[in-house]
């Protein structure tokens, strides 16, 4: 595997502050974002060689191309945490809707400049465990 893609929902304002949030991220797998070929309820991952992931393994995947997350996705993967990583990737899906239109309000902008929305910085947590 050499390059994964993420297929993302284009009318999703979450999505798209997730899509700008992951090109912002020092990469140790490339990752291209694509809008997905039509209406999806969950975030969809192929690589290169061949595999797809959807819904949780899917930001898993994600977590694992970033160089700053991928212990996170080996920790969030393993079976103590994964049911907690299920649920929460679970609820960020269902409430993406009520997510996307909360994001302008919550980063001080209005509409499409969503890309300036930070993702979480949880990597400064990783330093502490």
């Amino acid at each position: 595997m050499t390059t994964i893609t993420v297929h993302y929902d284009a009318r999703c304002g979450l999505c798209c502050a997730v899509r700008d949030w992951i090109a912002r991220q020092p990469q140790l797998v490339p990752v291209q974002c694509v809008p997905a070929a039509g209406p999806t309820d969950e975030l969809v991952v192929s690589a290169d060689s061949g595999e797809v992931w959807s819904g949780d393994s899917a930001w898993l995947m994600v977590l694992w191309a970033l160089a700053e997350y991928r212990s996170w996705s080996y920790r969030l993967a393993s079976p103590a945490l994964l049911p907690i990583a299920r649920q929460m990737f679970a609820t960020l899906s269902k409430y993406r809707g009520t997510l996307s239109c909360a994001l302008p309000a919550l980063s001080g902008v209005e509409g499409p400049a969503l890309s300036a929305v930070e993702g979480p910085d949880v990597t400064s947590e990783e330093s502490t465990t």
